[in-house]
């Protein structure tokens, strides 16, 4: 092909050419087909390489700074990429349509490049599910770190429980401390509030006429219960004339005590009196409840009446008494307060004491051994995925998931292989190259033979001694 028509091609063409390591005479004057072919295989490198930049920088990035792990992956990437495009570029494809016999030198060599893609298809299926399930490997990562540290835990348990003691003791003591003031301040309000509110002429009136007034109830009391007393009287006799009447109707009737049965004056008597008692029976058991309802309501007033009038006497004892009371009290708010500042004191140098000696403790059980610390690097997270793998719920599924993306990898660093050596034999492409080679061994190999011949030729006609070299010297 010309240079001038070399010119014409576009940049991309020739960018895809040199990426996908083909001849771009030959690919200028093949179809779309082959084109086709060359543009997909390098926007599957492109695609290849993305993949690979950002999840072998994910992977760096755990134990590595961003611009270090950008770098890494990058060049990483880099190798894999022109490692691929060496695969590309090897073979135009599987059989030489120029060549009789089955390819085995071709099959040979078809094994390392599939066992390499293979190998690169695994590395970065199990970089992506690393990235993809970084949330349940965090998760694992805390598991182990909880099952691996209970020994740990526990001995830091016990001893910050037994360190809690005396923190405990003096923090219960300064809750009852408060709790006096808090008491002692609301009986000073009290009596302050009762000062400003009564006067003890006020106060003495009222005790006055609260304990006339309960008197009084406590006699309505009395009464009341006398008068349910004799109302309970009543009701019992009243319900015995009714069964004695009762019973002298029914022996006047029936003659059952020997005299003769009849229905007359003495047995209408007896029916008419039990009448009415019978009646009268509901009005007394109703003249009753209605007594034990006033009752109630005497006790209910009385209760009330206790009460103000405990309070009248409380506040009479607070203005009596109020001077040596507020001077009692504040002497005993001013020694509680010390105590408080003292025990908050003793508090906060305790609660110090504690983290040091429980800093100290973690120290010795660090050096012995018993803390696992928790890990980020890669080797962590791939153990962890494996016991993800295992796990009795999550296992199966975690598995599927691998298998997929090993096979989703698998198929992408495959296709380059695929297309190269089984589908290209379709293409002039491949077979514009394998007749570009073929010519160019043809030619070789009509110069070996002619060169063959001259030195046979040459050597029928006499021994050829080689020339020695001529070294000129001056002196």
């Amino acid at each position: 092909m010309s240079q001038s028509s070399i010119a014409k091609e576009s940049l991309w063409f020739k960018l895809c050419a040199f990426l996908s390591l083909t001849d771009t005479d030959v690919l200028a004057e093949s179809g779309r087909y082959d084109r086709m072919m060359a543009y997909a295989m390098v926007f599957r490198q492109l695609v290849t390489f993305a993949f690979t930049f950002l999840l072998f920088t994910y992977g760096v990035s755990i134990f590595l700074n961003p611009v270090a792990a950008y770098t890494v992956g990058f060049v990483f990437a880099l190798t894999l990429f022109f490692l691929d495009q060496a695969i590309i570029g090897s073979d135009w494809a599987l059989r030489n349509p120029f060549k009789r016999g089955l390819p085995f030198r071709q099959l040979l060599g078809l094994i390392p490049r599939l066992v390499y893609s293979l190998i690169i298809a695994i590395g970065l299926a199990t970089l992506a599910e690393i990235s993809l399930q970084s949330n349940a490997i965090d998760e694992q990562i805390q598991k182990n770190v909880v099952e691996n540290n209970q020994v740990y835990f526990s001995r830091m348990s016990e001893y910050e429980q037994e360190l809690d003691t005396t923190v405990n003791a003096t923090e219960n003591k300064i809750a009852q401390i408060q709790q006096e003031i808090l008491t002692l301040r609301t009986a000073q309000e009290q009596i302050k509030n009762t000062d400003e509110s009564y006067d003890e002429d006020t106060v003495a009136n009222s005790i006055d006429n609260y304990q006339v007034t309960l008197e009084e109830l406590q006699r309505d009391q009395k009464n009341t219960i006398n008068t349910i007393g004799a109302l309970n009287e009543r009701l019992s006799q009243t319900r015995s004339d009714y069964q004695y009447w009762f019973n002298e109707s029914i022996l006047e009737r029936t003659g059952q005590d020997g005299r003769p049965a009849t229905e007359g004056p003495k047995y209408e008597r007896a029916v008419k009196t039990y009448t009415q008692l019978a009646e009268l029976i509901p009005v007394i058991e109703a003249e009753i409840e209605d007594t034990k309802q006033r009752l109630i309501g005497i006790e209910a007033n009385i209760m009330n009446t206790t009460n103000t009038l405990n309070e009248y006497q409380l506040k009479s004892n607070t203005l009596s008494e109020k001077i040596t009371t507020l001077t009692i009290n504040d002497e005993r708010l001013n020694q509680l307060n010390a105590d408080l500042q003292q025990q908050q004191v003793l508090l906060t140098d305790q609660i110090d004491d504690k983290q040091n000696k429980l800093k100290d403790y973690k120290t010795k059980l660090v050096n012995d051994g018993l803390f696992y610390e928790q890990k980020t690097g890669m080797l962590v997270r791939y153990l962890a995925l494996n016991k993800i793998h295992t796990d009795p719920e999550l296992g199966e599924a975690a598995l599927l998931f691998s298998y997929m993306l090993k096979i989703f990898f698998i198929a992408i660093e495959l296709m380059p292989v695929i297309i190269k050596l089984f589908f290209s034999p379709f293409s002039f492409y491949s077979l514009k190259m394998y007749r570009k080679m073929h010519i160019a061994l043809l030619e070789e190999q009509a110069k070996l033979d002619a060169a063959t011949e001259k030195f046979k030729q040459q050597q029928a006609e006499g021994r050829i001694e080689p020339e020695l070299p001529i070294v000129n010297q001056q002196i």
